[in-house]
C-alpha cells in the first residue's frame, strides 16, 4: 500500500489497480466515469461521506493518482512469472499436455462473462512454480480443487498482468477449442459412417465387430 500524506490527512492507496477493483469498475463504469468521487471511493475504500471531509488538495492528489492507475497499460511483454503473497507463480505454456479439466474450466470461464472470471482464468493459467532453473520453470499440475482458493488470492493481483496475457490466452483458447471441436466432429462422422456400414453386414459379423477392440 502507498500512503498519501497531506498535513494531518493520511490516505492509503493500492500500488496498482487490482483485478477486483477493475471488475467493480467495469460493472458500473458509467457511474465511475461520471462521478470521480465514486471512483476515488472505490480505489481508497473510503465512503464518499468521509471523502467529503478531506481537503481539496488531498482529493486532487488522490484523483491524480487514480487517473494514472486506471489507464490501460502499455502492453510490452508477457508476464510469465510473478510473486504474490510470497508465492511465485508461472504461466502455463505447455498447452498440448494440459489437463482436460483445465480446458473445461477455461472454456466455461471464457464463454460466460469473462470480466467476472478474470481471477479464475488467471488461477488456471498461472500455478505455483515447483522447480526453476534460470528462466526455465515447472509449475504444479492442474488440480481443480486448488482453483477456487487461488482465484480468491488473485483478486488482489495487478490487473496489468491480465491485460498482458489476455490476447495470448484468448488466441490459444479459441484455436485449441476450435481444433478440439473439429476433431470431435470428425470422430463423430467416422463413427456414424462405421455404424452405417456395419448394418449392411450379416448379424453374426455385426455382433463380433461390436465386441471387437478394432471397432471400438
Amino acid at each position: 500500500m502507498i500512503e498519501l500524506v497531506n498535513g494531518s490527512e493520511v490516505v492509503k492507496l493500492p500500488e496498482e489497480m487490482t483485478i477486483e477493483l477493475y471488475q467493480k469498475f467495469i460493472k458500473d463504469e458509467q457511474k465511475y466515469v461520471n462521478e470521480p468521487i465514486e471512483m476515488i471511493s472505490l480505489f481508497t475504500n473510503i465512503p464518499v461521506s468521509k471523502l467529503k471531509n478531506l481537503s481539496p488538495k488531498t482529493i486532487q492528489l488522490i484523483n491524480n493518482f487514480v487517473e494514472q492507475k486506471i489507464q490501460i497499460p502499455n502492453l510490452k511483454e508477457l508476464v510469465t512469472t510473478f510473486t504474490h503473497n510470497g508465492v511465485e507463480y508461472g504461466l502455463e505454456t505447455d498447452f498440448g499436455s494440459m489437463a482436460w479439466g483445465a480446458w473445461v474450466d477455461l472454456e466455461v470461464y471464457s464463454s460466460q462473462n469473462i470480466m467476472d472470471n478474470i481471477h479464475k482464468i488467471m488461477a488456471v493459467m498461472y500455478r505455483p512454480i515447483v522447480k526453476r532453473k534460470g528462466n526455465k520453470y515447472t509449475i504444479e499440475p492442474y488440480d481443480s480443487e486448488t482453483i477456487s482458493s487461488r482465484a480468491e488470492e488473485f483478486l488482489t493481483v495487478p490487473i496489468s498482468y491480465w491485460f498482458q496475457v489476455a490476447d495470448f490466452f484468448l488466441s490459444i483458447v479459441n484455436a485449441s477449442i476450435s481444433n478440439i471441436k473439429v476433431s470431435l466432429e470428425q470422430k463423430t462422422k467416422i463413427q456414424k459412417l462405421m455404424m452405417k456400414g456395419l448394418k449392411t453386414l450379416p448379424k453374426w459379423l455385426q455382433k463380433r465387430l461390436l465386441r471387437g477392440s478394432i471397432f471400438n
